[in-house]
Order: C-alpha cells, then structure tokens, then sequence
C-alpha cells in the first residue's frame, strides 16, 4: 500500500484505510468506532431497539469485542455487551456473501437468559430471511443502512466527527458505492406476474442476493400488454424480502420498515398472498420479493438491442435478458432519450 505520493504535504489516508477491504476489516472499523464514541455506540443501540441512557456508567460497563472465539458457535465478528441488560452478536457479509442457514441457528446456547439477546446481520444486500427464535430478537440490516444512521448532522455538521466522516468514506468507497446496482431489468411475460407488479407493485422472482435501486420490468411480446413489448414502466425499489410465502404472517412489520404509506403496505400485503394461498403445499418455495413505488411511465417502450451485430447488447440487454441483469441511469437514460426521439 502506497502510503503518501511525492508532492502531497501529508497522507490522504485515514486510520480505517490500512485495514483490508474485506469482512474482517469492515467490522473491525464499524466496531471502532462504537467503542470509541458513546454517542456512535448508542444511536446504534438505539436504532436496535435498546433503550438504555447513554451515560457514562453505562458506557463504562459496555464491553465489544471482535472475533471473539464460542466454543458453541465459533467465531463471531462482534459482540456487544452490559451485564444484566443484553447481548447483541453481529455478523458481517460484505458484497455477494450469504448468511447461511447453521449461522442463524447456532448461536442460541451462547445468549443468556433473562436478558435482551440480539442477534444482527450487516450484510451489503437486502437479506430478510428470519430464523424461528422466540428469545432472540433478530435484526437484518445493510450496510447502506448503517451509513445512513451516521451520515447526519448530529455527527457531521461542522465537522464535529471527523472519526464518523473518515469511517463513512471507508465504507462507502471501499464497499456500498463499488457494488451498488443501478435498474434491475428482467422480463415480465407471465400474466399473473405482471398482475402483482400493475396491482400491488410487488415483483417476484427466485431467490437472488442484491440491491438494485429500481426496477424495470420488461413486457415481453408473448405477454401481449396494451402498451406492447418494452420497458414501459420504472419503479423505485422501497425493500426487498426473501422468504417462504406460507410463513408471510411473521415479516408483516417488517413492511413499515420500508415504507410509511399504509396504502402502499396493504398493496405488498396482498401481492405477497397470493403465493399463500399454496402454503399447504409443502413444495412451496422461498422467493424473492421486491417491494416497489408506484411505477412511473415512459413516454416510449424501451426495446432490445435487436442488431445482429457483434457484441449487440453491450451496456444494454439483448434477445435474452440474463438473470439480475442490472443497466446504469446513464445507459438508461441514454435508451429514453433515442426512444422518444
């Protein structure tokens, strides 16, 4: 690593940015930053639900530890603790890394009764599978999230934190901004899929791991819509939940995490159900589901790159649409602008 170039009066680097760029680095930073400032500490706690006052006798009897070793459950990536009041064990995925299923049950003999036990993931995409756990409340939260709890005046007006501004440019150039995906376009020709994204402004799809900032669908000839074959439609992408539809009933809150129109909640509610219906199927599988805005439409349909040309496509999509096939706004809007013409 480069430290300081020759005609620089000093280092552009911070202390974050001799860690490497990988999960163990983010949570060694993200733990830094916790256990060095109490007021970081607590708008995370109390963004977790925790309600304990943040003062200094309580700062003082809060341990975090990263890496610690559990006989039971191995390794963990950070552990926050206070006798008597909780426990909350947090697992850092960074990029395309999945929590996997033994992870979200095996730590369940290390919790202590009697206490507020948590169990959080940080992940860089949306991942809102839940493990079944009356005593253990489970927290799914994205990195980006977590930037948006620092990235505020209370930290960073006047330069009051220059500990919280140096950790928000770590994160965001070392791992939200490197592998944020733009438009998610995929096709749309089954009827009832189309009817859940015109109805309840719900898309489904098997499961996938990412975190597009819209959707647009694209009605394929076969669908025979009124508006024809294109993207006719863009949609914001408000949240996103990965489950089994028959057990729909435990993410209900989980909506208003992402949107405060009740309106617009009611829509995913039902959008969701129609998959329920099959939950005495014990085939039925887990989906994918993005919950969207209220789609805004274009004034001409987005076509396919239909030239025969070699490398047809490029930037764009092409005859075949492959699976979580993402385009930039400038591409996008490079599309519109040709359409309209």
């Amino acid at each position: 690593m480069k430290i300081k170039n020759n005609n620089l009066i000093q280092s552009p680097l911070t202390q974050f940015d001799l860690l490497k760029t990988d999960e163990t680095g983010l949570s060694k930073a993200f733990a830094y930053i916790i256990g060095k400032d109490p007021k970081v500490l607590y708008k995370f706690l109390h963004y977790l639900g925790i309600k304990e006052k943040n003062t200094e006798k309580n700062f003082r009897s809060i341990s975090i530890e990263t890496e610690k070793y559990n006989k039971e459950s191995g390794r963990t990536d950070i552990e926050i603790y206070q006798q008597g009041k909780f426990h909350i064990i947090i697992e850092s995925k960074i990029r395309g890394n999945k929590i996997k299923k033994e992870q979200r049950i095996k730590y369940s003999e290390i919790f202590k009764p009697d206490i507020k036990n948590i169990l959080c993931f940080i992940t860089q995409v949306n991942d809102y599978q839940k493990i079944s756990n009356t005593d253990t409340q489970i927290e799914n939260l994205s990195w980006v999230e977590i930037s948006n709890i620092l990235d505020s005046k209370e930290f960073l007006d006047k330069g009051k934190n220059t500990l919280v501004y140096d950790f928000l440019k770590f994160i965001k150039r070392g791992y939200i901004m490197r592998d944020q995906k733009e438009i998610l376009v995929q096709d749309l020709g089954d009827l009832k899929e189309i009817e859940r994204f015109r109805n309840f402004q719900v898309y489904r799809r098997d499961v996938v791991y990412g975190s597009p900032l819209y959707f647009a669908p694209y009605f394929t000839q076969k669908a025979k819509q009124a508006e024809g074959e294109g993207i006719i439609y863009l949609s914001k992408v408000l949240g996103i939940l990965t489950l089994n539809p028959k057990n729909f009933d435990s993410y209900l809150d989980d909506l208003s995490n992402f949107c405060d129109d009740a309106e617009t909640r009611n829509k995913w509610e039902l959008g969701i159900r129609i998959d329920k219906a099959d939950k005495d199927d014990e085939n039925v599988k887990d989906f994918t589901y993005f919950l969207l805005d209220s789609p805004l439409r274009l004034k001409a349909p987005l076509k396919k790159d239909g030239t025969k040309e070699k490398g047809r496509g490029k930037d764009w999509i092409a005859a075949m649409i492959s699976k979580n096939r993402c385009v930039t706004f400038h591409e996008f809007i490079k599309r519109m602008m040709e359409a309209e013409i």
